[in-house]
């Protein structure tokens, strides 16, 4: 995940949550591999802004 953006990585979580929130899975294991992927993205997501904060910390 580390050759995607920022911008890639959101747009590709709220990919999912659009699949997720329309119901439209005829499958539970793709709802499951949607839910895994979706919960990889956030915790990237969270890891990048938790980056970006304490490099601003650093700087003030």
């Amino acid at each position: 995940m580390k050759d995607k953006s920022y911008k890639q990585i959101e747009a590709e979580l709220s990919q999912i949550l659009s699949r997720i929130e329309s119901g439209n899975y005829d499958d539970l294991d793709m709802i499951i591999k949607d839910y895994d992927a979706g919960k990889k993205l956030i915790a990237e997501l969270q890891k990048r802004i938790d980056t970006a904060k304490n490099r601003i910390k650093k700087v003030n």
